[in-house]
């Protein structure tokens, strides 16, 4: 089965990008950005939860490493 395509003038593309560029300037002027201070808190959050699971997995690996080399032997 053959597919048809839509033939689009290069017209009409440049007036829809211009209009989604429009669009995206109109929707980017109604974003409310988070202060500095919660930044920097939910940053320091999110750096702190991914140490501290990241330890928390790595002692658990070291601990069944260690459980599994004393029944392998």
């Amino acid at each position: 089965m053959e597919e048809k395509r839509i033939k689009v003038s290069p017209t009409a593309f440049l007036d829809r990008a211009k209009l989604f560029f429009k669009e995206v300037k109109i929707e980017a002027k109604r974003i409310t950005w988070p202060e500095r201070k919660q930044v920097l808190i939910s940053t320091a959050t999110v750096v702190f939860l991914s140490l501290f699971i990241g330890a928390y997995l790595g002692l658990l690996d070291m601990i069944y490493n260690f459980i599994i080399s004393i029944i392998l032997r």
